[in-house]
């Protein structure tokens, strides 16, 4: 069961879902949904499963809804102060976990956001590890275009191989100058479906929860 708080960002009003580990708390983690617009939420299953995994693992997980959804305030601002509102979320749970590691995971637009905030964040407090599940890279869809910074660290990026929105090979070519891995799903979509099992496995392999 989630329990659900607010905080005050420099854009109004975020409303953030909070996921609780049944035993020990060894970490915390903030997660980011997909686009508001398009019917992304916290809720969504992808970032649910995303929550699920790093709560199994003794995290606390901060899952915020983007400016504009659920009950944070704001007006959509295709990822550009939504960056600023996650920014204010991780220096808001870092003061309330200082002595534990962190760690960060977005998908479609919010592993967007999540890879502008982490390229933003000063390297003495960046987390730990990073998952990007279906990261935009180039224009989505032939409306949005998405500019994501080179970013490096211990980073897990899934994509699937058929994916109509975030297309793998514009992440093959943003990936090759900065010799990123990537983990590739044959035949799955842009939603994963039929293949969270696969994501599951992908992703608890990579998590190094002490």
């Amino acid at each position: 069961m989630s329990e659900q708080l607010f905080i005050q960002g420099t854009g109004g009003k975020i409303e953030i879902f909070v996921d609780y580990p049944l035993g020990e708390v060894k970490g915390f983690a903030v997660v980011c949904h997909p686009h508001p617009l398009q019917g992304g939420t916290p809720q969504h299953k992808v970032p649910a499963l995303l929550a699920q995994i790093l709560a199994e693992q003794g995290c606390i997980v901060y899952r915020p809804s983007f400016r504009g959804s659920g009950q944070s305030e704001g007006i959509h601002d295709e990822g550009f102060s939504e960056t600023d509102d996650i920014l204010d979320v991780i220096r808001h749970v870092r003061q309330l976990h200082k002595s534990l590691p962190f760690y960060v995971a977005g998908f479609s637009f919010g592993a967007h956001v999540m890879a502008k905030a982490y390229h933003a964040l000063p390297d003495e407090i960046k987390p730990k590890q990073v998952i990007l599940c279906g990261l935009p890279t180039s224009t989505v869809d032939g409306v949005r275009n998405y500019v994501t910074p080179a970013i490096k660290g211990d980073i897990l990026f899934v994509h699937g191989e058929a994916d109509p929105t975030t297309k793998l090979t514009d992440l093959l070519e943003w990936a090759k100058p900065q010799r990123h891995i990537i983990t590739v799903l044959p035949g799955a979509n842009h939603f994963f479906t039929g293949y969270l099992k696969q994501l599951r496995i992908a992703i608890s392999r990579f998590l190094l929860v002490p």
